[in-house]
């Protein structure tokens, strides 16, 4: 049995997977603010939604990886991932209570690949391709 040809109204594979983890990383902040809320000033709680916020916004983006994204959309969604990996290995460091710790790794393992696979090949054609 051969496969059917790949043709360019199929998202990738890698588009799919970043797409998932976008979503559930937004599902997840949305889990981690909601525990570790108690006790926090307003200024705390603005510091941990902060972070979340920016993975809000690429969950948003990757609404449109569907249709008719362009690679612009790609770009602005790895610019702000890698703002918000880097942003968690320094919270990571200065964390002073374990669910810092957890929500700050939360973002390093989920955003981490997210950055990989959409600088995968198939991923950069699909954002490349003719609309």
């Amino acid at each position: 049995m051969s496969s059917p040809a790949r043709t360019d109204s199929v998202m990738p594979r890698q588009v799919r997977v970043a797409q998932l983890l976008l979503f559930g990383l937004a599902v997840t902040g949305l889990l981690v603010i909601a525990a570790l809320e108690e006790g926090l000033t307003s200024f705390g709680l603005g510091e941990m939604v902060a972070p979340w916020f920016m993975i809000w916004v690429c969950a948003l983006l990757a609404l449109r990886y569907e249709g008719g994204a362009r690679n612009g959309v790609r770009l602005t969604t790895v610019l702000v991932m890698l703002f918000v990996v880097f942003g968690a290995f320094s919270d990571v460091f200065g964390a002073v209570a374990p669910g810092e710790i957890v929500a700050a790794a939360l973002r390093i393992v989920g955003g981490g690949p997210v950055i990989v696979l959409l600088f995968l090949p198939d991923a950069t054609a699909w954002f490349d391709r003719a609309k």
